[in-house]
C-alpha cells in the first residue's frame, strides 16, 4: 500500500490515540473510517493521500525506521527504550506528561551495591542504575510493578509515576527521577525529505498551540497504567 506519494500516520491504540483523534477532526486529516467500529488497522482519511495506521506504542518506531509508515506519535518512554532505531523526534506534543522514575522503599538505596529491578525498561533501567553506581539486576514486568517489592521479587521498580497514589497505596516512595516523559511526534529520516510538503502540513495542523487550546485536564496524565 506505501505508494510513492502517500503518507501513513501510525498511532498507538489506547489513551494517546483517544486524545490525539480529536484534533485531526476538524482538519483535511480528520479519519474517514467510524473507528469505533472499524476493525480496520490501516483507515482511510479526508486527504487521499494520508492513511492512519493503529498499531502498539511499542512497535511504532520500528515502523518509523523501516519506512513502513512515515510520522508517528509514541511516548518518550518508549523513544528511550528504542534509541539505537533510527528516526528524526519532531515535536514534544505535550499529551500524557508523567515521569519514569525509581520507586521503592524509603532506604533502598542505603548501601546498595547491587539491586533487583522491576520494570519494563530494561535499557533505560540500566542506564541510570549504573549512572547512580549500582549494579542492576532487571526483572522485566509488564505490569503491576510496584506489588513486585511487596512480594520481594524486587528491592525496586522503574516505571511511570503520575500522582504517585498506587505507589503509596502500596507503601512505596519515588526515590529519584529518571526523565519527564510526554508523547512525541517522530519521522522516518528518508520521510523528511521525500515527504516534507504533507508532513508540515501535518505538524501546523496538530501543532503544539492547536494541542494546548484542546486538551481538557483529564487528558494531561499520563498514559496507560499509572502509579
Amino acid at each position: 500500500m506505501n505508494k510513492p506519494n502517500s503518507l501513513i500516520l501510525a498511532l498507538p491504540k489506547g489513551r494517546v490515540y483517544e486524545d490525539f483523534i480529536p484534533l485531526l477532526e476538524k482538519t483535511q486529516f480528520a479519519i474517514k473510517d467510524d473507528v469505533k467500529k472499524s476493525r480496520k488497522m490501516l483507515l482511510d482519511t479526508k486527504h487521499p493521500s494520508v492513511k492512519v495506521l493503529i498499531i502498539r506504542g511499542w512497535d511504532v518506531p520500528t515502523y518509523i525506521t523501516s519506512g513502513a509508515a512515515h510520522i508517528g506519535i509514541v511516548g518518550k518512554d518508549i523513544l528511550m527504550e528504542k534509541e539505537e532505531e533510527e528516526f528524526v523526534e519532531l515535536a514534544d506534543l505535550g499529551l500524557g506528561k508523567c515521569r519514569l522514575s525509581l520507586a521503592g522503599y524509603e532506604d533502598v538505596l542505603t548501601g546498595s551495591a547491587r539491586l533487583k529491578i522491576a520494570t519494563k525498561y530494561p535499557k533505560s533501567s540500566t542506564k541510570f542504575m549504573n549512572s547512580i553506581g549500582i549494579q542492576p539486576e532487571i526483572i522485566y514486568l509488564n505490569g503491576a510493578q510496584e506489588i513486585a517489592p511487596v512480594l520481594g521479587l524486587s528491592d525496586a521498580i522503574i516505571d511511570l509515576v503520575d500522582t504517585g497514589k498506587t505507589l503509596t497505596a502500596n507503601g512505596l516512595k519515588e526515590i529519584k527521577i529518571i526523565a519527564d516523559i510526554s508523547t512525541r511526534l517522530i519521522a522516518n529520516k528518508a520521510s523528511m525529505k521525500t515527504k516534507s510538503t504533507i508532513i508540515n502540513e501535518i505538524m501546523e495542523a496538530v501543532s503544539y498551540t492547536h494541542l494546548r487550546a484542546h486538551e481538557t485536564p483529564e487528558h494531561r496524565g499520563c498514559r496507560g497504567r499509572l502509579v
